[in-house]
């Protein structure tokens, strides 16, 4: 095996860390429209702006969620897994002067990660930590990032442009059938894995 693949056990599945990769024409002309229309309507009509991150997130809707599952197969062939299955998924639009994305790893079900360029006025690199080089990921419309988000580090620059610009994501995330967020649901990060670092954490007196 290459360098550039390493190999993690899963109980049942093994997981195989590639380099990130970018797919072309992720959604067909009429989902893509689709998705624009809805992401445009929430923004406007039902913002939800996170100080701090400088974007609204929207996540558990029906609209989302369809295009989510319908990219499953998608996912199963370029990520080499006909057994993942779909988590969750969220919808990201970065606006003004607080616009950002931190260096991390991702903490939830996201052990596959597609990251779709919906719409965007300029360009904003996502970056992602590559055999200890950081690499550069510019997307454009309808193109998806492939990458795991639970392995690979990955953030955002500084965003450009910030009195005019507006970038639109969507995230779609997979995980294998054993993970914990199939087999004890979505709330067991917060009530036992995050609780469980808590505990395990020294207290400062």
């Amino acid at each position: 095996m290459s360098n550039r693949e390493v190999v993690i056990m899963s109980e049942k599945y093994p997981v195989v860390i590639k380099d990130p990769f970018v797919i072309k024409d992720i959604l067909s002309p009429e989902d893509l429209k689709s998705l624009q229309k809805h992401a445009l309507n929430l923004w406007i009509h039902s913002p939800a702006y996170e100080p701090g991150f400088g974007r609204h997130q929207y996540h558990g809707n029906a609209e989302v969620d369809r295009i989510h599952n319908n990219l499953t197969q998608l996912a199963r062939d370029h990520f080499g897994s006909q057994t993942l299955m779909p988590s969750w998924a969220l919808l990201s639009l970065y606006e003004g002067e607080e616009a950002k994305l931190w260096k991390h790893k991702d903490d939830n079900a996201c052990t596959y990660h597609i990251d779709l360029c919906v719409f965007q006025k300029d360009g904003w690199d996502l970056w992602v930590e590559v055999n200890g080089e950081d690499k550069p990921y510019m997307l454009e419309e309808n193109e998806g990032l492939f990458m795991y988000g639970n392995d690979q580090i990955h953030w955002r620059e500084k965003f450009p442009n910030p009195k005019t610009n507006l970038v639109c994501n969507a995230f779609f995330f997979f995980c294998e059938p054993d993970h914990w967020y199939f087999e004890h649901g979505p709330d067991y990060l917060e009530t036992h894995i995050r609780a469980k670092k808590d505990d395990s954490t020294p207290q400062m007196m």
